[in-house]
């Protein structure tokens, strides 16, 4: 393996932290927009439901999301904080449907880097004047508006700035561009001292703060502790106009013990005003110059609220720690104007754990989380009663985050990996079976060979289902009929030709049906009966003197197009039962597939698309005149061997396949072609053909790599189908196989229903507890899977954590048998193995337990199962540990062990018996406890969340354990994986970044690892596991999948191989994209990817941003040409736009 790597999201972030409400896309329109991590999606709700209107990602990890509304403006903008203290006013333009930067900027702490918290959060104010950061608990910097202005016109600044340093520098020398430099920095550190107001706290620590709404001077309501004496404190901070500093005005109420947990601040609307506190045991309403109003309440966890009225007196609040929503509801006081006199909390009933609530309207609420599936809800507060539910789920939104553990395996024996992840907490807990893809679920199969085309037929032209099927061959052709659950083949049908080859059948208006065989084209009456009405020969060549044969044809309801060879081409429209031929022409091309399906009328079409092969390309033509309107030529030499046109998201598309696995698709828009997109569906020729899933039109692709085709935002999204070689494809509507479709492949018929379609088809098994650890025993085909459960504390106990394993079939995902472990005891690790001197593979788990109530001692198990042919677990072995077992792993067939921060190496020895129990070899100390292990030939992989990575080298000849060499710069590592006896990979940090690490053996006095590439990823991964995720990648493909991790937030990643000449060229690729590609906000990339571990900054080096390489696709041909042709400065690539294509094709086939 090389340290060129290449990473690419095969799923973007699911878990749900940040939701606003408010009018983004348009002043009349509600949106909701949601933050994940590096992402925002935007949805507009509608009488339907929410819609999908935009996804889009942002370099940098979103701490603060907010709307930005100034009093001049009736459509919000959107304000974004991320991790890296940068930010961004984002606004979308509804003439040109696109998101524009408004602002950027940064925030400048003070004092080290290293003390920047990562619990950043932010709020603007009322005004959207100001804009709060928490930096740490004891610092918070305030940004003016002046900010958000000066960076609108930033780009104007900047240039006007390089030109006069140029006119300086060439008129006076050098000495002259640096001092104006000099007074540019000066002149920048003013501003920013004007824009940006830092507000200290001391000693005391930040619990909470929120600005007011109800004073004409920003006031910042701060909610801290006093660590001297233990109290908590919520005062209210006055801006002061002259000073442009903060002041500390009265407290809001008096002081009361840290250890009540009074910790949340929730600013309400004025003209009420005033804050409420919200504790575990309580809710207070406070307001300057008012006395507190207090309640109550059951012991809760509130983290989120949504005010559900403009005056502010309903507010529901979400509890994280019982997954319950609960509504606050205040009583105003009829004597004295904009005071609460009363407050009252009612329990309203189970959600997913929430992160964040938005109200939207008519009772409808969004609930995001970080931890379970978000969902839109329905409140019927109205009707409420004990018996009555008044949370009715309306949809779910998929979140498999936090993924704290996953393994790999090929269920289905296919050469497909899929994953199963460890998602959610508590009472959210899943498992998540993860395929790429999009599966087919079989109805029905009949063997038939030879099939070259197949279509549905209904009854009538009125009939909703279709109830026969007709299938081509070369020289004949059947029909299957479906009675009741089984297909009768029909030895007459209508005025069928059967001794044809059918190129096109379809059903007619007037309950008609169209035949077209090579020989001729049938107008015919629906039904059993021979009610043949119109026949169309086609004319004997005057040049050749033989009779003509029809090549190719399409049909529609009430039209006919069919070419004959040589460029010829008729048009015919049904009219009083005959086809009336109402156009021909000549074409200086010969035809190779025709379509005029209707898009814009049900029933017929003005637009003939064809394909032509001598000049390879694609022509439309108007109907009935036959004039050609639009052509464009295709790459290559292969011709087209099927066009279709279509229409998705109400956006119509011509869609062209070749006869290599090339697909093109165009927009159409009034008969022209624009926005030219090439992709590969596999390497035969492509069937295109049309089915419906779920109300809603899908193409299918069907080829050696057959795919769906749907659109997602706005755009095309091809996802693989599950299948091989499928010849040609049609919908099959039917009543006993509603939503089907029907596919040919070389062994036979497939009636099938396709799964949801999406790009990662994900399967949920909810769990009662929750997973912490899974790995697959192929030997016994199970699952062992480590879970845990929260007990509630009681009168007389506290909350305690219970710990159990159990195993399920890899099959129905069915628990078969599960152990638990001793009160108090965990079980922290999981391994199977295989060890050298035993082919039976074991279960080897990993416990631990403080042993005193100081939790500064601890001791530990590691237990050895097997599953027995009755399928239940047997416990083999248990050997003590001095300490608690927190990694374990398989090694050269004996176990690895990390104890408290010692690596233990264990063989396996048989007793006279038969039994077995572990005995130790040898043991060598790391710096702490080891948080993650990897394992190649000899050397042995440490991470810990201290000292970072450390490499030890097993001598088998001695049965030691030596020091290798260890990374002098401290780092929290997550997890590692070895990629090679001297190239290691680490993930650290909260933010994920991403290290490799390499040895120097020719340096024998050098321990050091060095690290060789650096990247950072933007969210804490937990976990690598070698595998794929594409679909029987091909040897002749650069990359090759080496890793895949998860992260917190539901992300999965694929890490790839990278040769030193393909590096070169997507680095240098890289650099053109983002000179080409406008950053979301003005972010900056380069920052964004660049490392901040503790107080080191650098840049990144050695990796490439697959997410950014593979946008490339999305371009117009114009920005694709500017890519290649390196425009605003870039570098000329030595590669054709068609050859760039390709390559980012084959680079997406890591995950797709």
């Amino acid at each position: 393996m090389t340290f060129y790597k290449y990473v690419v999201t095969a799923q973007k972030p699911t878990a749900t932290q940040y939701s606003i409400k408010g009018s983004f896309t348009a002043n009349d329109e509600v949106n909701l927009i949601l933050g994940k991590g590096t992402r925002i999606e935007i949805y507009t709700l509608t009488p339907d439901g929410l819609k999908p209107t935009l996804e889009f990602s942002i370099h940098g990890t979103i701490k603060a999301l907010d709307l930005y509304q100034p009093e001049n403006r009736d459509k919000a903008s959107l304000f974004v904080l991320t991790a890296r203290l940068t930010y961004c006013i984002l606004s979308y333009s509804e003439k040109t449907q696109q998101i524009i930067s408004e602002a950027s900027g940064e925030i400048k702490p003070t004092g080290s880097p290293y003390a920047i918290s990562q619990d950043i959060f932010g709020m603007l104010d009322p005004t959207c004047k100001y804009f709060a950061t928490a930096l740490n608990e004891s610092m918070i910097a305030i940004s003016t508006s002046e900010a958000f202005v000066q960076r609108s016109n930033s780009n104007n600044n900047i240039t006007n700035n390089m030109s006069n340093t140029i006119t300086t520098t060439t008129t006076h020398g050098r000495r002259s561009s640096i001092k104006a430099t000099k007074e540019s920095r000066r002149n920048k550190n003013q501003r920013h001292h004007q824009q940006q107001i830092n507000l200290g706290l001391g000693g005391n620590k930040l619990i909470s703060m929120t600005f007011l709404h109800d004073t004409e001077i920003p006031t910042l309501a701060i909610l801290y502790d006093d660590p001297d004496d233990e109290m908590r404190h919520v005062r209210a901070f006055e801006l002061d106009s002259t000073t442009r500093e903060f002041i500390p005005k009265d407290e809001m109420i008096e002081e009361f013990p840290s250890s009540w947990n009074d910790n949340f601040l929730i600013p309400l609307p004025a003209p009420l005003g005033g804050v409420l506190l919200v504790g575990e045991a309580s809710v207070h309403f406070l307001k300057l110059g008012k006395s507190p109003r207090g309640l109550g309440i059951n012991k809760c966890s509130i983290n989120c609220y949504t005010v559900m009225d403009k005056e502010g007196t309903r507010i529901l609040l979400g509890d994280q720690a019982q997954g319950t929503l609960h509504l606050l509801q205040l009583t105003l006081s009829e004597k004295e104007l904009n005071t609460v006199e009363r407050l009252k909390l009612s329990s309203l009933g189970k959600i997913s754990t929430p992160s964040c609530l938005a109200y939207l309207d008519n009772d409808v609420v969004f609930i995001g989380s970080m931890t379970g599936d978000s969902q839109l809800i329905h409140l019927d507060i109205v009707r409420r009663s004990p018996e009555r539910n008044v949370i009715e789920v309306i949809e779910e939104f998929q979140n498999i985050g936090p993924i704290t553990d996953f393994c790999i395996a090929d269920l289905d024996k296919q050469g497909q990996d899929q994953l199963i992840t460890c998602s959610g907490v508590g009472r959210d807990s899943s498992l998540r079976i993860i395929r790429n893809g999009v599966g087919l679920n079989e109805l029905a199969t009949i063997e038939i060979a030879g099939v070259k085309g197949i279509w549905a037929l209904r009854p009538s032209f009125d009939s909703r289902h279709d109830d026969m099927l007709v299938f081509s061959f070369i020289n004949q052709t059947k029909i299957l009929q479906l009675r009741g659950d089984e297909m009768t083949e029909l030895s007459t049908y209508s005025g069928f030709a059967l001794n044809r080859q059918t190129l096109a059948v379809g059903n007619a208006i007037g309950n008609r049906v169209i035949q077209v065989t090579d020989y001729s084209v049938r107008l015919m009456i629906c039904g059993m009966e021979n009610h043949l009405l119109h026949e169309w020969i086609p004319p004997t060549s005057s040049s050749q003197q033989q009779e003509q044969q029809i090549t190719v044809a399409s049909i529609n309801p009430s039209q006919c197009v069919i070419s004959t060879g040589h460029g010829q081409l008729y048009a015919f429209q049904i009219q009083n039962d005959q086809l009336l031929q109402i156009g021909k022409t000549q074409l200086d091309q010969e035809i190779s597939c025709i379509d005029i399906t209707p898009l814009d009328s049900p029933y017929e079409t003005s637009v003939v698309a064809v394909g032509v092969w001598r000049q390879i390309g694609v022509r439309l033509l108007s109907l009935p005149t036959l004039e050609i309107i639009s052509e464009e030529t295709l790459a290559g030499s292969v011709m087209p061997r099927s066009i279709l046109m279509a229409k998705f998201e109400d956006i119509s598309y011509l869609l062209v396949a070749l006869g290599d696995g090339q697909f093109y698709n165009y927009k159409l828009k009034e008969g022209q072609l624009s926005d030219e997109k090439r992709s590969f569906l596999g390497k035969m020729p492509i069937s295109l053909g049309t089915f419906s899933s779920n109300g809603t039109m899908h193409v299918f692709a069907a080829s050696d790599k057959p795919s769906v085709i749907h659109s997602r935002n706005q755009k095309l999204i091809y996802s693989n189908v599950n299948l091989k070689d499928v010849r040609c494809a049609t919908s099959f509507n039917s009543l006993s196989f509603p939503d089907a479709v029907a596919l040919t492949t070389k062994d036979g018929l497939i009636i099938g229903q396709m799964e949801e379609i999406q790009k990662l088809h994900i399967t949920k098994i909810p769990t009662n507890d929750t997973p912490r650890r899974i790995e697959y025993q192929e030997s016994s085909r199970t699952f062992g899977i480590v879970t845990s459960s929260l007990i509630p504390a009681t009168r007389l106990t506290a909350k305690t954590t219970t710990s159990a394993f159990e195993v399920r079939d890899d099959q129905n995902f069915k628990i078969i048998d599960r152990v638990y472990v001793q009160n108090f005891e965990k079980i922290l690790s999981l391994t199977s193995i295989v060890f050298d001197n035993d082919g039976i593979e074991y279960y080897v788990l990993g416990t631990g337990v403080m042993s005193d109530s100081y939790e500064r001692k601890s001791t530990g198990r590691l237990l050895v199962y097997r599953i027995t042919p009755e399928r239940t677990l047997h416990l083999v072995s248990q050997t003590r540990t001095t300490a608690m077992v927190e990694n374990i792993r398989s090694f050269q067939g004996k176990l690895l062990a990390s104890v408290s921060g010692t690596i233990h190496l264990y063989r396996w020895e048989l007793e006279v018996s038969g039994r077995g129990h572990l005995a130790s070899i040898c043991t060598f100390r790391v710096p702490t406890i080891s948080q993650s292990i990897a394992t190649y030939n000899d050397t042995i992989i440490t991470g810990d969340m201290l000292s970072s990575v450390v490499a030890i080298q097993y001598d088998s000849h001695k049965q030691t354990l030596k020091f290798e060499a260890q990374d002098p710069q401290p780092k929290q590592i997550t997890s590692v994986e070895a990629l090679g006896d001297d190239l290691y990979i680490a993930a650290a940090e909260e933010s994920g970044h991403l290290l490799v690490f390499k040895r120097n053996r020719e340096d024998k006095d050098n321990n050091n690892l060095e690290i060789v590439s650096q990247w950072h990823f933007g969210e804490r991964i937990q976990r690598f596991r070698i595998g794929s995720l594409g679909a029987n990648p091909s040897d002749d493909k650069p990359v090759a999948p080496s890793l895949i991790f998860c992260t917190t937030h539901g992300t999965i990643g694929v890490i790839a191989d990278l040769s030193a000449d393909h590096f070169k060229l997507l680095w240098q690729m890289q650099n053109n994209l983002l000179k080409i590609i406008p950053s979301m906000g003005d972010l900056n990339h380069n920052e964004w990817r660049s490392i901040a571990i503790n107080d080191i900054r650098d840049k990144s080096s050695h990796f490439i941003d697959g997410d950014l390489i593979e946008s490339f696709l999305d371009l117009t041909p114009q920005q694709m040409r500017g890519v290649v042709e390196g425009h605003n400065g870039g570098r000329k690539l030595d590669y054709t736009v068609e050859r760039l294509c390709q390559v980012v094709e084959e680079l997406m086939s890591i995950h797709s």
